[in-house]
């Protein structure tokens, strides 16, 4: 990591720099199984006031700095028997992070930020409680237990994806023909296995992949979701119809002899780069949110045909039963006489009606991913 170029963490409106060491989750703490608290893992608070000008937390100084939402925050911040409070609600899923072996994360931080922080136990909710004996204090410990939460979701296995559905029969036909095609003419080329294809049910485009680790965090998901469909989407599209092509084949490395993911190519059929405009919108908003991590600039929209992650154990009936495979030794397929004869297969075009936030590793009864929420368009 170059020290003069930081990676950046935005959060909100804010953007920080982040301290890769004292960040980086360390392979013994990994979201490890929460850990109970107990009393004494509270931090007790002064009884003394601390005087604004007399606090020396260089830090905090720089992070309410950057802050051009303060005074909102400012206002969620409560007076209540002689000290500051502000109530925020975290995924149970962080706790044992943010807690630490024996507490001594989170007693680190109300050091710190001279602070306590209480956190429920185990089944007894989602809000975290900050207390203290002024506000600064309160927003220190706060942006901190952001960055803690954002850098572990950072590191977490995303749950949910978010997508343009292609569920159409027509588009399911075009795909098994193409299957059919590709076994029946390249079965004999290195690592072809009729495993590999994607499942025709949940064929689709994706803008953003996501981490969201509660019920409240879906909901809060979905909540953006409608947002874009209001704020720009419905003003983009302006009563036209969103159209796709699908067509031509690509791969995702350098090597057509050695290739993990083929996919079918999506080319925008709309006036003013439309669909790609959306696509991008969706995602900054979910990145901007903290709940997708920005990979690319753009949006590079595929629909993914052929993937080596899918080949499996054949023993192995149900789709969603534990794999067999070994990700460090992931066999690539030679693609080059499916680009040879199929490069240019023509999936059709289609109108694109809805987005879908849908949750990894399910089914719903139409053979799609299990829909959390979705917006027409």
């Amino acid at each position: 990591m170059n020290i003069l170029q930081p990676q950046i963490v935005q959060l909100g409106k804010r953007r920080y720099r982040q301290n890769f060491s004292s960040l980086k989750i360390q392979s013994n703490d990994t979201l490890a199984p929460y850990e109970e608290e107990t009393d004494d893992m509270y931090t007790e608070r002064k009884a003394c006031d601390i005087d604004d000008q007399e606090y020396k937390d260089e830090s905090c100084l720089m992070e309410c700095q950057q802050m051009p939402t303060i005074s909102d925050e400012q206002s969620q911040i409560e007076f209540v028997n002689g000290y500051y409070k502000l109530e925020l609600r975290v995924a149970p899923a962080f706790y044992g992070f943010i807690i630490g072996r024996n507490g001594e994360k989170k007693s680190k931080l109300e050091r710190d930020t001279q602070t306590t922080v209480r956190i429920p136990r185990r089944n007894q909710g989602d809000t975290i409680t900050i207390e203290g004996n002024d506000k600064k204090s309160i927003i220190s410990c706060r942006n901190r237990l952001e960055l803690f939460v954002q850098n572990a979701r950072n590191q977490t296995p995303f749950t949910h994806l978010v997508t343009f559905p292609l569920k159409f029969e027509k588009l399911k036909h075009k795909f098994k023909e193409f299957m059919d095609l590709v076994i029946k003419d390249c079965s004999q080329d290195r690592g072809m296995h009729e495993s590999l294809f994607q499942l025709p049910n949940k064929l689709h485009l994706t803008i953003n992949i996501c981490t969201l680790m509660s019920e409240y965090e879906a909901e809060l998901a979905s909540n953006l979701l409608e947002k874009c469909n209001k704020s720009f989407i419905n003003d983009l599209l302006d009563g036209q119809k969103l159209k796709v092509q699908i067509k031509g084949l690509e791969y995702m490395n350098d090597d057509p002899e050695q290739v993990d993911v083929l996919y079918a190519k999506a080319a925008d059929l709309n006036t003013g780069n439309m669909l790609q405009r959306i696509a991008d919108g969706v995602m900054k908003t979910f990145v901007n949110c903290g709940y997708a991590k920005k990979q690319y600039d753009r949006v590079k929209l595929h629909a993914t045909v052929m993937n080596s992650l899918r080949r499996v154990d054949q023993s192995i009936d149900n789709e969603f039963e534990e794999k067999k495979e070994n990700k460090n030794r992931r066999e690539t397929f030679d693609c080059r006489n499916i680009l040879k004869l199929f490069g240019n297969f023509d999936f059709g075009i289609y109108v694109l009606e809805e987005i879908h936030l849908s949750l990894r590793f399910t089914s719903a009864p139409d053979g799609y991913y299990e829909c959390v929420s979705k917006i027409n368009i």
